[in-house]
């Protein structure tokens, strides 16, 4: 896997479409961390409903293992967000210092030819 997928590309031959990707891309994990957290909470709601209002011993272990389940999911996805939050940022740094220091470099051009 390519931690950085934007290194096989030159900064010249990117676009605006190319960096607004990356936009979307952050905007899709934020809808994949709720979607994963929904999906928690329905699991956890059913099971507590399983364990309180039915009383039969099959029902409340079925309550026991989705409660358990959503804890789990809601695990899995807080990890996933993280993961991808902390790359996205990496990206979003390694950009601004690359355009940080295309700018100096653009102002050492002027500056000589000023001169």
């Amino acid at each position: 896997m390519i931690d950085d997928p934007y290194l096989e590309f030159k900064r010249e031959d990117m676009i605006l479409r190319d960096w607004l990707a990356l936009d979307r891309t952050v905007l899709a994990n934020k809808r994949t961390f709720l979607a994963y957290s929904r999906t928690a909470i329905a699991m956890a709601v059913l099971g507590i409903a399983f364990v309180k209002l039915i009383g039969h011993q099959f029902f409340e272990i079925s309550g026991f293992l989705l409660i358990l389940s959503g804890v789990v999911v809601f695990y899995v996805g807080l990890r996933e967000y993280r993961v991808n939050t902390k790359r996205f940022k990496k990206l979003v740094e390694k950009e601004r210092a690359f355009e940080a220091h295309m700018q100096e470099m653009d102002a050492e051009a002027k500056s000589r030819r000023g001169t």
